[in-house]
């Protein structure tokens, strides 16, 4: 014999199921109960797996057709398996209407007693009672066969539309980053692996709908401390040729987070995303055209040392005259609006320091031991200054010393002061003027009007400076390799 105790202070001896009535004499209104019992635990998956079942108490002689009334009460017990039952008083929701007669709703509400007092009990809502009584552990992993009959009951549909915005990105983040990883053949990773391979397996969520694909971008383009590429689209490049690539590949792929953001080269928006390529800062509006590349958020480099100083177009010592047709140079980061971390660093001093002759450029090595990688790491560092002071977060490192290191702080600083605007100021002027200033003529972005230039070819105009000789007060060489000396 199992020995209950009831809400009213009421002791009862029953036997297991003694204090349960016969499902052919329960009142109807034990089903409204019963189905907002289900409601609740089909909530989530972490409730479905505790099961909380409901039959009527026995104690109450209430006849089965019997009509809901403003007096009708129903006891009721509340229990999971193997578990004593919570045995409560359930009613309908009295409601007054603007007549002022009161009426039973569909809501139901349970009788509270405070401080185990039934003069001072209160009726509170069905699902706030089961919170209380049958509390769920967040933290509690749920088994794959809970899983299942959740999904299965819950009719095999999930309302994604309604969930609120930071949830879907948790799921998303979820499926992306930590979830567990699947059998895939080894093979090349179709579409950007940039950006695909951030997905493990999951880019399918890239094709699943215009919302997925936005926040699952978002999440690959800004990154998270919690994502294991807390980084976001970071772009790593050891060569000026892997760079170049990468540019070129990320610009071929449109977002396609708006309608119509797709053009063909027949359309007459392929001018409009053309423009929006080149020109993002000048035409904002114009973002539906974005591409991948646009979404880029930080840029490490390492360039040899002529990549390097054809990158940041140095001109010392007549060496523009050895500038390669159509580079690719630092104003692709005018491109990247949304560019907010850029580390370079210098071409490296230890490793192999011979001249390349299928390269654009003069020789650049004296030869051993009087090669001088410090004289070109300074023209690199000071035309880097000067054309990338206008980038909050630009970076360089690799010097060979900190007196190297200063000279290049001092001089970003003071090309820093010489700025008329920051991209802070152009942006805040751009808003202002809503979207520009009227011109007294056209002037297409990009394009000056000038003379046409001379194509006909020229003889080089030889240097002495090239190559530079180390004529420091301690050769380079003793620095860079004073541990073998």
């Amino acid at each position: 014999m199992a020995q209950f105790k009831i809400n009213m202070n009421i002791d009862i001896n029953f036997t297991d199921n003694g204090w349960q009535v016969s499902s052919e004499e329960t009142h109807q209104f034990l089903s409204n109960i019963q189905a907002v019992v289900l409601e609740y635990r089909m909530q989530s998956v972490a409730r479905f797996s505790r099961p909380i079942e409901v039959a009527q108490n026995a104690l109450q002689h209430t006849r089965k057709a019997e009509t809901l009334h403003v007096n009708f009460t129903l006891w009721v017990g509340f229990y999971s398996f193997s578990t004593a039952p919570i045995f409560a008083v359930c009613r309908p929701k009295i409601q007054r209407r603007h007549d002022g007669v009161r009426i039973p709703t569909e809501k139901i509400e349970v009788c509270f007693l405070v401080h185990g007092s039934l003069e001072r009990a209160q009726y509170i809502p069905l699902k706030r009672f089961l919170r209380s009584k049958f509390p769920t552990l967040n933290n509690t992993p749920v088994g794959d066969p809970a899983m299942f009959q959740w999904w299965m009951a819950n009719g095999k549909i999930f309302n994604w539309f309604a969930l609120p915005t930071e949830l879907k990105e948790h799921i998303l983040s979820f499926c992306m980053y930590r979830s567990l990883p699947h059998f895939r053949r080894k093979g090349k990773t179709r579409g950007v692996p940039e950006v695909n391979g951030q997905f493990q397996g999951w880019e399918g969520l890239l094709g699943v709908s215009r919302q997925v694909r936005a926040l699952s971008l978002r999440l690959c383009f800004a990154g998270s401390r919690d994502l294991e590429h807390g980084n976001g689209l970071c772009i790593e490049a050891k060569s000026h040729f892997a760079f170049k690539d990468c540019m070129r590949r990320l610009g071929k792929a449109f977002q396609m987070l708006e309608p119509d953001s797709l053009p063909t080269p027949e359309d007459k928006a392929w001018e409009l995303a053309k423009t929006y390529k080149n020109f993002p800062r000048i035409y904002p509006t114009l973002h539906r055209y974005a591409t991948l590349r646009h979404g880029i958020r930080k840029i490490r480099l390492q360039f040899s040392f002529l990549d390097s100083m054809h990158f940041f177009r140095v001109n010392t010592r007549g060496f523009a005259q050895y500038f390669p047709p159509y580079y690719m140079d630092y104003e692709i980061f005018e491109r990247l609006p949304n560019l907010k971390e850029l580390k370079f660093l210098l071409p490296d001093a230890r490793g192999r320091l011979e001249d390349d002759f299928r390269s654009f450029g003069p020789r650049i090595w004296w030869g051993e031991p009087f090669n001088c990688p410090r004289t070109l790491h300074r023209l690199i560092y000071e035309r880097a200054a000067e054309v990338l002071a206008v980038y909050d977060g630009f970076k360089m490192t690799g010097f060979m010393d900190e007196e190297e290191e200063f000279m290049f702080q001092k001089l970003r600083d003071g090309a820093r002061k010489k700025l008329r605007f920051t991209m802070e100021g152009l942006e805040g002027l751009y808003r202002e003027d809503r979207g520009g200033m009227e011109l007294e003529e056209r002037v297409d972005p990009g394009f000056v009007e000038e003379a046409i230039p001379d194509t006909t070819k020229r003889e080089l105009v030889r240097d002495s400076f090239w190559p530079p000789k180390c004529r420091c007060a301690v050769i380079c060489k003793d620095i860079l390799h004073s541990d073998t000396v």
